[in-house]
C-alpha cells in the first residue's frame, strides 16, 4: 500500500471520497430500474452528478478537479481510451464489410442453426478476445460479427448476447496478452521478495479451471441456445447471406495474430483497420465513400466508417474518463488505505480462507460499484488485495487469478449498471435501427443467460470456501515443510 500523505481533504473526513461512487451507483439504479433507461449515457451522467455534488465538500476545490484530471494522466488509463476509439472504427469496418452476412452464408452451408450457431459465436468470441487482450473492446467486435446472423438463424437473443459476453471473458482469461491479467500481475507481489506474480505460473494454475467452465458453458448453450429463437424464412436468410463477407475474416485474423505476437492491441487494431479497408475495397464490399464521406450540400455532415466508428465509442470513453476520476479521488483522499488497515486488523483476515474471502468480497463490491469496468476496479483494489494477501501469505499468482475471476463473474454483469450488459443493449439498439427485425434483450435476461460468468461465480466460491487450488508463497511452504520435518525427527 502507499504510505503517502493524503493530498485531497474533505469536510467530513476522508470517507466523503466514497460519496461520488455511491451516488453513481444509486443514480444508475434509478435510471435503470425506475425509468427503464438502458444506456451508457445514464451511467456517465450519474458519475458526473456524483463528482459535482461532492465538489462542494472539498476543502481545496482546485485540487479536487486536478485530482480528477490526474486519473486520466496515467499512461495505461489514457491508452484504454484510444483502444476504445480505434476498436470503434474496426467494428464499424466489420459491420459495413458484411461479416455478419458472411457468417449467415457459412451457417447455411454448414447447417448451423439456433444452438449450434450460439456455440459458434461463443467459440469465435473466445478466439477474438484471446488475441485482442482487451475484453470490453472485444465485446463490440464480436457483437458486430455474430449478433445479426445469430438472430437470423434462430439463436435465442439473450442467450446469444450472454454467449458473446462469456466468450469475451473466457478468451481474455486464456490470453497471455490480456490487459487485465498483466495489470493484476504487476499489483500482486511476493510479501518477502517483492517480486510480482509470474505470468506462466498464473496461466498454468488458471487455464484448467477456465477450460472446465468453458466446456460446461458449451453444453448449456447446446441445450438452451436455440430455445425461444425464431429462425427467419429461407428467403430472408438468402437476402442477408453474402459469402463475400467472409473476406473480412482476414483483418480479424491479422488483429489476433499481431496481438498475440506483440501483446499490443493498438498495433493490432491499426493493422486490422488498414488491411480490412484494403480488403473491403478490393472485394467491392464497400466503396471509398463508405470509408469517409462529406455531403457537399451540408459540409457539417460527415459520415463513413471512420467518423461513425469513432463516435460510436464516445459514450464508453466518457464513462471511463469519469470512472478514473472517481478512483483518483478515493486514492488521493487516503480512504483506500484507511479501509485496508481496518480490514487487515481482524485476525480472520490473516487466515488463508479469511484473506481470500475478503479479497473476493472486496473486488466484487468494487467491480459492482464501478459498473463492471474490470480494469479500473482492479487498479483500485489491486493494492488492497496485495496487502491482504501478504498478511495471509497467499501466493501472488493465486491472488491474481482470483481477482480476475471474481471481476468477470456475476459482479461484471449486474443488470442495473454493468457496462457489458449496457454495451450489448447499446449495440443491439444501434443495429435495430438498421435491421428492424433485430430484438433487443433486457438486462435481466442477459444476466441470466451469461452462463460462463455464473459458472465462474460458483467456481470462485468453491476456491475460497474449500481451498480448491490454493497456493501459498514458497517461503511459507518451505517453512512449513521444515517445521513438519523437525517435528517428525523429534518424534
Amino acid at each position: 500500500m502507499h504510505d503517502e500523505e493524503p493530498t485531497l481533504h474533505f469536510y467530513g473526513g476522508p470517507y466523503i471520497a466514497l460519496v461520488p461512487t455511491l451516488i453513481f451507483i444509486l443514480l444508475s439504479g434509478v435510471f435503470t430500474i425506475v425509468f427503464h433507461y438502458y444506456s451508457l449515457k445514464a451511467l456517465t451522467i450519474s458519475a458526473v452528478i456524483g463528482l459535482v455534488i461532492v465538489f462542494f465538500m472539498a476543502r481545496n476545490r482546485k485540487q479536487y478537479w486536478n485530482t480528477i484530471v490526474s486519473g486520466l494522466a496515467r499512461f495505461g488509463n489514457a491508452k484504454l481510451i484510444f483502444v476504445f476509439l480505434i476498436i470503434g472504427v474496426f467494428t464499424k469496418l466489420l459491420l459495413v464489410g458484411k461479416v455478419g452476412q458472411g457468417f449467415v452464408w457459412l451457417s447455411l452451408m454448414l447447417g448451423l442453426h439456433g444452438a449450434a450457431f450460439t456455440i459458434l459465436a461463443f467459440i469465435g468470441t473466445v478466439v477474438f478476445a484471446l488475441g485482442s487482450g482487451v475484453p470490453f473492446a472485444a465485446l463490440f467486435a464480436a457483437l458486430s460479427i455474430f449478433y445479426v446472423p445469430g438472430i437470423l438463424v434462430g439463436s435465442n437473443p439473450a442467450i446469444l448476447a450472454g454467449a458473446i459476453i462469456g466468450g469475451v471473458y473466457c478468451g481474455d482469461a486464456l490470453s497471455p496478452s490480456s490487459q487485465l491479467t498483466n495489470a493484476t500481475l504487476g499489483l500482486e507481489t511476493n510479501s518477502t521478495t517483492g517480486e510480482p506474480a509470474d505470468l506462466v505460473k498464473t496461466l498454468q494454475q488458471r487455464i484448467p479451471w477456465i477450460a472446465g467452465a468453458a466446456l460446461i458453458t458449451v453444453i448449456l448453450l447446446g441445450i438452451f441456445g436455440g430455445q425461444g429463437g425464431t429462425p427467419h424464412s429461407s428467403a430472408a436468410l438468402a437476402k442477408f447471406s453474402d459469402p463475400r463477407g467472409l473476406w473480412m475474416l482476414i483483418p480479424i485474423i491479422v488483429v489476433v495474430l499481431i496481438c498475440i505476437r506483440t501483446k499490443e492491441i493498438l498495433t493490432g487494431l491499426t493493422w486490422g483497420v488498414v488491411v480490412g479497408t484494403v480488403v473491403g475495397l478490393m472485394t467491392n464490399l464497400f466503396q471509398f465513400k463508405d470509408v469517409i464521406s462529406i455531403d457537399p450540400h451540408n459540409p457539417t455532415l460527415l459520415t463513413g466508417i471512420l467518423f461513425d466508428g469513432v463516435y460510436s465509442m464516445v459514450d464508453i470513453s466518457l464513462l471511463t474518463i469519469f470512472l478514473y476520476g472517481l478512483i483518483a479521488i478515493m486514492h488521493a483522499s487516503g480512504v483506500v488505505d484507511l479501509i485496508c488497515e481496518r480490514i487487515t486488523s481482524h485476525r480472520f483476515v490473516r487466515t488463508a480462507r479469511g484473506a481470500e474471502l475478503t479479497i473476493a468480497a472486496g473486488i466484487g463490491l468494487v467491480n459492482i460499484l464501478l459498473s463492471g469496468c474490470d480494469l479500473p476496479g482492479i487498479l483500485l483494489f489491486g493494492e488492497m488485495s496485495d496487502h491482504i494477501g501478504h498478511a495471509a501469505h497467499i501466493s501472488p499468482e493465486r491472488r491474481t487469478y482470483l481477482i480476475i475471476t471474481v471481476a468477470t463473474s456475476f459482479t461484471g454483469i449486474i443488470p442495473i449498471n454493468s457496462v457489458y450488459v449496457m454495451g450489448v443493449i447499446s449495440v443491439a439498439t444501434q443495429m435495430h435501427t438498421k435491421f428492424p427485425f433485430l430484438p433487443v434483450p433486457t438486462p435481466t435476461a442477459i444476466f441470466g443467460a451469461t452462463f460462463f460468468s455464473l459458472i465462474l461465480t460458483i467456481l470462485w466460491l468453491c476456491w475460497v470456501l474449500f481451498g480448491w487450488g490454493r497456493t501459498m508463497e514458497p517461503e511459507v511452504q518451505t517453512t512449513s515443510a521444515k517445521v513438519n520435518s523437525e517435528n517428525i525427527s523429534a518424534v
